[in-house]
């Protein structure tokens, strides 16, 4: 009887093993990494410098939304894990948001305010995560 339960173990020893190894890169893949996560506050604040300059001429705001897009951009090289890549796709979409609105103003040919609906909610989601 000794025998069979030492080859019981014996042959569940492996299934453990390699059970507790496929399950542990699950708990990495949840958490953010602290270098995306400084990354990506750098890039949230270069994203809402170029929101503020959206009513500036040209020369103002293509400068502020090409450093926030090299911001971005670096931002994704750091992105590792899953829930880097999930707090990723907040910032591109706060992004892409910024860049509508100002397309949407020029092509309106008024300076006034835009429907900032969707950029809001962009910039609220983004910040939430990175503030």
């Amino acid at each position: 009887m000794k025998v069979r339960i030492c080859f019981l173990v014996m042959l569940l020893a492996p299934l453990f093993y390699y059970g507790v190894t496929h399950l542990a890169p699950a708990g990495r893949a949840a958490t953010v990494s602290s270098s995306f996560h400084q990354l990506g506050k750098t890039a949230f604040e270069r994203i809402e410098k170029a929101q503020q300059a959206q009513n500036a001429p040209d020369a103002v705001f293509d400068p502020c939304i090409a450093d926030a897009e090299q911001a971005v951009a670096i931002a994704n090289t750091a992105a590792v894990t899953a829930a880097d890549k999930r707090e990723y796709t907040q910032l591109v979409d706060y992004l892409h948001a910024v860049k509508q609105d100002r397309l949407l103003m020029q092509a309106s040919n008024d300076s006034g305010p835009v429907d900032q609906g969707q950029t809001i909610a962009a910039r609220n989601s983004a910040e939430r995560i990175f503030r």
